[in-house]
C-alpha cells in the first residue's frame, strides 16, 4: 500500500508539473525582476525575455529530475499493480515461490510446503475404555495380577493408549517419525524414533533408529487402525506382543506389486536399550520366552499385491496400511504377506514367522487370515527349561461396512503353547472368540467400538491392555467399550 501511494503521488506530481509550466512563469518572473530592480537599473525588454527563458529552463530541469526519480521506483511497465506486487513479495517472511500451507487434508492436520518437500504432522491417539472381565473357578495363586480366586469380576475405566507422534519429510526424500507413550498411566516413554532416506528415482530406501519389528501385519498397523478394540490374543502371545520394537537399520523396497524390507537389529524386543545391552525376554509365557540376552537379530517381510491396480492416485498399499476396515477403499484388493525374525541369545535362539492374507472390497467387505509360529531352541536356562519347542497359532477375522458408519465384525484366534516350554498351565490352548461393532463418528479419526470376547480355555497369562486376565483352563468373558480419537 505504501508503494502504491508513493507511485500515485509521484505520477500526480509529474502531471502537475506539466500542467503548471505556464503559470509558474508569471509567478516567478515578477519576483525575480523585482529583486533585480532593487539592486540594478531597470532591465530592457530583451533582458527580461532572456530572464524568462532561463526560468523556463530551470523548470524543465526540475521536471526532468522528478521524472527520473519516478522511473527508478516504477517498473518498466509503469503499472502501480506491479509495484504493489513487488512490495508484497519483498515483505514476505517466507519465499512466495514455495509458500507453506496448513490445515486438515481430510485425514490429518498437516503443515506442508507447496512443493511438498517439507511436511510436519503432529499426531495424537487417545483410547478411553471401559472393560469388564469375568472369570470362573480361579485356582489358588492362579489369578495373576489381581491375586483373585474362585469367581471374579473386574470392571473399570482405562486410558489404554495415550500417544503423541511427530512425523513428516525434509527435502522430499528424507522422512522422520517419533512416538511417545503414556499408556495406562505409565511414565512417558519412547516407542519409535527413526529416520528414512529414499533414493531418487529408485524403489529403495533406508530406515534407521527404533521401530516396529516388521514381520507381523497386525502389529504393523497403527493402533488407531485396528478393527476390534485391540489386537488379538494370539498376536500378543506369538506375534508383536513378543517382538515389539527393535533398534537397527532396514533396507526397504517398494515398486509395482511388490514391497518388502530387510532389517539388521540388536535382537527382538530391544526397545530402549544401549548398544551393549540386550533384548529378548526371560521367564514368561509366549513364543519368545527364554531367549535372552540377545546378541543380534535379523528380520524381514515381503508383501505382494495379488488383486488391485497401482497407478496414478490408486495406491493399494496405502489402503492396506490404513487398517482392516474397507472404509475409504478405492478398489478391491488382495494382499499376501510373509515375514520372519531370527534372534540369537548365545546358545538360545528363536525364529518367529508368519504368513497372512487380507482381502477388501471397496467400502464393504473385509477379510483377514494369518498363521503365526515361533520355534525356540534353548540350551541354557534363561527362565525357561532348555528344550526345542514350537508354538503355532492362527487368526481369522471378517467385517462388513454398512452406510459408511456401522461395521460389525467377528474374530477367532487360536494359540497352542508347547508344554516343553511352559509348565504349570491347566491348558496349553488359548482361544478367543470376539464379536463387535464399530461406529464411525468421523472416519477413523473418531470412532466408538463395542465388543465382547469369550475365552473357553481362559488365558495363560495377564494381558490387561486387552482386558484379559489370567485364568488358565477356565471360562473367561470380556466386555469392552472404547472411544477413540486419532489425529
Amino acid at each position: 500500500q505504501l508503494s502504491r501511494r508513493f507511485v500515485l503521488r509521484s505520477e500526480g506530481n509529474h502531471n502537475m508539473l506539466r500542467r503548471t509550466r505556464l503559470w509558474l512563469v508569471p509567478i516567478f518572473a515578477p519576483a525575480i525582476l523585482s529583486a533585480r530592480l532593487a539592486i540594478a537599473d531597470e532591465p530592457t525588454p530583451s533582458q527580461m525575455m532572456e530572464q524568462i527563458r532561463q526560468l523556463q529552463a530551470k523548470v524543465e530541469r526540475l521536471e526532468a529530475s522528478q521524472a527520473t526519480r519516478t522511473a527508478t521506483v516504477v517498473p518498466a511497465d509503469n503499472s502501480s499493480a506491479a509495484v504493489e506486487a513487488d512490495a508484497q513479495h519483498r515483505s514476505q517472511f517466507l519465499d512466495e515461490s514455495n509458500p507453506f500451507t496448513a490445515g486438515w487434508d481430510g485425514k490429518e492436520f498437516i503443515l506442508r510446503s507447496e512443493n511438498g518437500d517439507f511436511t510436519f504432522h503432529p499426531g495424537l491417539v487417545l483410547d478411553v475404555r471401559n472393560m469388564t472381565s469375568f472369570r470362573q473357578s480361579i485356582p489358588p495363586k492362579g489369578g495373576g495380577e489381581t491375586n483373585s480366586t474362585g469367581y471374579d469380576t473386574q470392571n473399570g475405566f482405562d486410558l489404554t493408549r495415550v500417544r503423541l507422534t511427530l512425523d513428516g519429510t525434509i527435502a522430499h526424500n528424507i522422512g522422520y517419525y517419533f512416538q511417545v507413550s503414556a499408556d495406562q498411566g505409565a511414565p512417558l516413554s519412547l516407542l519409535d524414533a527413526y529416520a528414512t532416506y529414499r533414493f531418487d528415482d529408485s524403489p529403495f530406501s533406508i530406515k534407521v533408529g527404533q521401530f516396529k519389528d516388521p514381520l507381523f501385519h497386525e502389529r504393523n498397523l497403527n493402533e488407531a487402525r485396528l478393527m476390534a478394540v485391540d489386537r488379538s490374543l494370539v498376536e500378543y502371545l506369538l506375534g508383536g506382543g513378543q517382538t515389539s520394537r527393535v533398534q537397527g537399520i532396514a533396507l526397504l523396497y517398494d515398486k509395482d506389486r511388490i514391497r518388502g524390507q530387510a532389517v539388521l537389529h540388536d535382537g527382538f524386543d530391544s526397545i530402549n536399550t544401549k548398544f551393549f545391552d540386550a533384548g529378548g525376554i526371560g521367564a514368561g509365557v509366549g513364543g519368545g520366552a527364554g531367549v535372552t540376552p540377545t546378541n543380534f537379530g535379523a528380520s524381514g517381510r515381503a508383501e505382494y499385491l495379488v488383486l488391485g491396480n497401482r497407478s496414478g492416485d490408486l495406491h493399494p498399499f496405502a489402503d492396506y496400511d490404513s487398517g482392516f476396515t474397507s472404509l475409504g477403499y478405492h478398489q478391491d484388493i488382495l494382499v499376501a504377506g510373509a515375514g520372519a525374525d531370527f534372534s540369537q541369545a548365545g546358545s538360545n535362539d528363536v525364529i518367529f514367522h508368519t504368513i497372512d492374507l487380507q482381502y477388501n472390497t471397496a467400502n464393504a467387505l473385509s477379510v483377514y487370515a494369518a498363521y503365526l509360529g515361533a520355534y525356540r531352541d534353548l540350551h541354557i536356562n534363561q527362565g525357561v527349561a532348555p528344550a526345542a519347542s514350537y508354538d503355532p497359532g492362527f487368526e481369522f477375522q471378517v467385517a462388513y461396512l454398512f452406510v459408511q458408519k456401522i461395521e460389525p465384525f467377528a474374530r477367532y484366534d487360536y494359540t497352542h503353547l508347547d508344554p516343553a516350554s511352559v509348565t504349570g498351565l491347566a491348558s496349553h490352548v488359548a482361544q478367543e472368540i470376539t464379536l463387535g461393532v464399530n461406529y464411525y463418528l468421523y472416519k477413523q479419526n473418531a470412532k466408538v467400538t463395542l465388543d465382547g470376547s469369550f475365552l473357553p480355555n481362559g488365558s495363560p497369562t495377564d494381558s490387561d491392555a486387552l482386558g484379559i486376565l489370567k485364568d488358565s483352563g477356565n471360562n473367561e468373558f470380556i466386555l469392552r467399550g472404547q472411544f477413540q480419537l486419532a489425529i
